[in-house]
């Protein structure tokens, strides 16, 4: 028989008096209880999510209104910058002396234009929400928000009805 040296035997030893000596002094861990399972849900009621059309019909008529606004947007762009000819038949003075005819001069015609072209951005923006809308619910938020953007941008030129 083979015996290793004595040496060897003592460090041995200790380690396992050691770790004989820690497991005694330490409390037993109280068992942890069992973890409650989650109700399941009754098999007679499934969950239903909300009903969004997905259809290439309804795509495609988002992305025709998208394109429709894209032609209004760089028609009314070209209007913020009033010409010279619009300058000089629309200035201050003679617009204010043909304010009763119902003339308005080239600078406010240009500050209409360009509140005009932001209502558009954001009218097409809420169309390119429209087209991966989460609920119905936003679906009829974001429809709701497209008819006041329009009816905001009809009532611009009309000074009576801003007030």
């Amino acid at each position: 028989m083979n015996r290793p040296p004595a040496r060897f035997l003592a460090p041995a030893l200790a380690l396992s008096l050691a770790v004989a000596a820690l497991a005694a002094d330490q409390p037993a861990a109280p068992a942890k209880p069992p973890a409650p399972t989650p109700a399941k849900p009754a098999a007679d009621a499934p969950l239903e999510l909300p009903k969004i059309q997905v259809t290439a019909e309804r795509s495609k008529k988002i992305d025709k209104e998208i394109k429709r606004l894209d032609k209004l947007i760089a028609r009314e762009k070209n209007k913020v910058k009033p010409t010279e000819l619009d300058r000089t038949l629309n200035n201050e003075t003679v617009s204010k002396a043909a304010a009763i005819f119902g003339g308005n001069s080239a600078e406010h015609m240009s500050a209409v234009a360009a509140s005009r072209v932001m209502l558009l951005e954001q009218e097409r923006d809420v169309f390119e929400a429209m087209k991966r809308p989460a609920t119905l619910d936003e679906l009829k938020m974001m429809e709701a928000q497209v008819e006041e953007l329009r009816t905001t941008r009809r009532n611009l030129d009309d000074a009576a009805k801003q007030r």
